[in-house]
């Protein structure tokens, strides 16, 4: 029964190996458009990383 786990698991390291050969970047592409998650949101007026919902320092003067 190990012994089948085992092989099981290589064959599939072995076909995720071939898949990266082949479709290099495809995996990771294909998970972050699923999730939506885009680019980070920055500031229009600075272009510095915003971070919570306050918004950018910039504008307080």
């Amino acid at each position: 029964m190990i012994k089948a786990v085992i092989v099981f698991l290589l064959v599939m390291l072995a076909i995720g190996m071939v898949g990266n050969a082949l479709f290099p970047g495809r995996i990771g592409h294909s998970v972050k458009k699923r999730l939506g998650l885009g680019n980070p949101a920055t500031c229009k007026r600075c272009g510095r990383y915003v971070i919570g919902s306050k918004g950018c320092d910039c504008k307080k003067g």
